[in-house]
């Protein structure tokens, strides 16, 4: 019964860590392939392919770290969901954000293969993406609202009070 006392980690758990850092990078991804395809949609209905400079940095190398994050963060999600971990808004909008912009990816991945495409699934990919990640973005926003709300709480009772000792 001797030994170590036991610590107390402060803090979110781990999980919830990789839920919200993990959505960090991916909508921090999709916002630079959104600075690609949005307005190319926007403006010719189409998003393209491009040898141009901008293209790599704006499209290919957030596509390239976004897309794997996301899907580590939405199984990561899928368990935390399992153990009944998502319990606040913010918490139940990211991990919902992440499955649904793999569920999203997984769709245009299995119109890529069918023999009826339309020719418009890159399309669909790269929008597929920043559909999931806003309501990722919403949960992020969520979380920081919550977690500023507590560190502006006002400490009117002390978390440690005295214990009274007897004479």
């Amino acid at each position: 019964m001797g030994g170590a006392p036991l610590r107390v980690r402060h803090g979110y758990p781990r999980r919830v860590r990789i839920l919200v850092g993990g959505s960090w990078i991916t909508v921090s991804c999709a916002l630079l392939t959104a600075l690609w395809s949005v307005p190319q949609f926007l403006a010719t209905g189409t998003v393209t392919l491009s040898s141009h400079p901008l293209f790599v940095v704006l499209f290919l190398f957030p596509a390239q770290i976004g897309v794997p994050v996301c899907l580590l963060v939405a199984l990561n999600s899928i368990l935390l969901l399992s153990r009944g971990r998502l319990v606040t808004n913010p918490r139940r909008f990211l991990a919902g954000g992440q499955i649904l912009t793999v569920a999203l990816l997984a769709i245009c991945a299995l119109l890529l293969v069918l023999p009826t495409t339309f020719g418009r699934e890159f399309i669909v990919m790269a929008l597929a993406f920043q559909v999931g990640q806003v309501v990722v973005a919403v949960g992020l926003a969520l979380h920081l609202l919550r977690r500023r709300r507590f560190r502006r709480r006002p400490e009117t009772a002390d978390p440690n009070p005295p214990v009274p000792t007897d004479p």
